[in-house]
């Protein structure tokens, strides 16, 4: 529960409804005991050491080697296969590495997407009834959102494909296709719109 007026030793963070103060102590949860704010409101998370991937959910924003480092052998493979079959189609050849790098990181981000989509599935595309305040006599206003996911999917496919045309890797009768219908994300958006009602 927020303070409401500033304390001694507490963070002391406007709360996003503009209603008070953090009260969580001075440096909560934070690497430097000299932070002045907790880890939610700018003090050094405590979090999982860099490149270890415990607390990964969906894996959509890790850091690409890290992620591929964290995979089993099967998604590895999985990977690695998709490399090969770019590769297949690629115009260019393994020696030219920024490129076939470029290649590496499409094939980690589709797999990224593939997890991240079962994930969506699983939470849903929209946040049904959620608060998004409170009214005056306190009763909560709520709004159906959509996941905050689902955007960073979307950009993400968006980002891929654009970077699989510029290397000439959709240059086939398929990528007709997939031109047409933009993305993967806009399509699986509007099934699950559909499913959901």
């Amino acid at each position: 529960m927020p303070h409401d007026e500033p304390q001694d030793g507490y963070c002391n963070a406007s709360v996003k409804q503009g209603e008070g103060y953090c009260a969580n102590p001075e440096g909560f949860r934070c690497d430097d005991p000299d932070a002045k704010r907790c880890f939610l409101h700018g003090g050094q998370s405590t979090g999982a050491p860099e490149g270890n991937n415990n607390r990964e959910t969906h894996g959509l924003f890790s850091d690409r080697q890290n992620y591929y480092e964290n995979r089993t052998d099967q998604e590895k493979q999985w990977i690695d296969a998709v490399i090969g079959s770019l590769m297949d189609d690629a115009p260019f050849k393994e020696e030219d590495f920024a490129k076939y790098q470029m290649v590496r990181n499409i094939a980690i981000d589709m797999h990224k997407l593939r997890r991240a989509n079962d994930y969506i599935d699983e939470k849903g595309v929209v946040h049904r009834d959620k608060t998004v305040g409170y009214t005056d006599d306190g009763r909560p206003i709520k709004q159906d959102e959509e996941n905050v996911l689902n955007i960073a999917y979307d950009r993400l496919d968006r980002t891929m494909t654009r970077k699989m045309k510029e290397l000439g890797l959709l240059d086939d009768p398929d990528s007709k296709q997939a031109e047409a219908s933009q993305n993967i994300a806009t399509e699986l958006s509007r099934l699950r719109e559909e499913r959901d009602g």
